[in-house]
């Protein structure tokens, strides 16, 4: 496939996905704004501001795509809603169908309307390359929401198995076999499972993206966060320091090694973690070396 192939792709799902928000909006009874729709990188969904009666809403529709399961659930966002003292988007409303076009025909699709998050996406990438100078406040709120999560009751189910993935991608990334019994008092909680700059706004913190949450071990989000974090080192110590009471506990190493092979696992792909193969590895090495 040539590049103009590829463009004539994208262009085509981008059409095919604007008609199912418009579709959406008329589902759901709210009005798409003048604001621009924002798409995923995957072209997978789709959401715009819209105006639902007398206040702002956000608008998404997304298509199913088993690629992305069982990692991403369907009803993820639609069921966080029962998750309290997390700064997050509610889902108000939201209806499925199947998309009836000659493209994709037979998808299934759901529109849903949330609430407006407060505060801006802090990055257009899950890579964070600038200081975004987040307030002290910011910290804390993330701090405090975090931790009503954990305590959240956790799913029983683990769809992804999380400590299988781990011992599978430690073995391929670093020749190291870790024995299931290396396991057995790991904590595991409540988790969002996806916890990324470009799913936090500032600069007052909403915490957005539920389609991933999950049980995991305890610190895994903050784990994750660091990961996208090595470009600003001052920020990277910042989650160290603020998430040091359960990063330096068992579970919490065993959540960084768990982020380590998660992300090594993708390089070579051309992402951004291309450019973090070396502190990738020294976090990996280094949680082995106490594992």
């Amino acid at each position: 496939m040539t590049d103009e192939d590829v463009e004539v792709a994208v262009e085509e799902r981008r059409l095919w996905l604007l008609g199912q928000l418009n579709a959406a909006a008329t589902r759901l009874n709210v009005v798409p704004g003048s604001s621009e729709v924002v798409n995923t990188y995957d072209m997978r969904s789709a959401g715009v501001v819209a105006r639902d009666q007398d206040r702002d809403v956000w608008l998404r529709v997304v298509t199913e795509d088993p690629d992305y399961q069982p990692a991403c659930r369907w009803d993820g966002n639609v069921e966080a809603n029962a998750i309290s003292g997390v700064p997050k988007p509610e889902v108000v409303r939201w209806d499925d169908w199947t998309s009836t076009t000659d493209y994709r025909a037979g998808t299934r699709l759901r529109g849903e309307v949330m609430t407006l998050a407060n505060g801006e996406t802090i990055s257009a990438d899950g890579v964070l390359y600038t200081d975004p100078h987040l307030p002290d406040q910011w910290w804390s709120d993330l701090r405090d929401g975090l931790t009503a999560l954990a305590a959240h009751p956790a799913p029983h189910d683990d769809p992804v198995d999380a400590i299988g993935y781990t011992i599978r991608n430690t073995e391929t990334q670093f020749g190291v076999t870790l024995d299931r019994a290396v396991f057995v008092d790991v904590v595991f909680v409540t988790s969002h499972a996806d916890l990324h700059w470009g799913n936090l706004t500032g600069p007052e913190l909403t915490i957005l993206d539920w389609e991933s949450w999950r049980r995991a071990p305890a610190g895994y989000d903050a784990a994750t966060l660091y990961c996208h974090s090595f470009a600003q080192p001052q920020i990277a110590d910042r989650i160290r320091e603020t998430f040091a009471d359960v990063l330096d506990t068992k579970s919490g190493n065993v959540s960084l090694l768990a982020a380590s092979v998660r992300y090594l696992a993708i390089v070579g792909e051309g992402g951004d973690f291309d450019a973090f193969v070396g502190q990738l590895r020294e976090l990996g090495e280094n949680v082995l070396k106490q594992l």
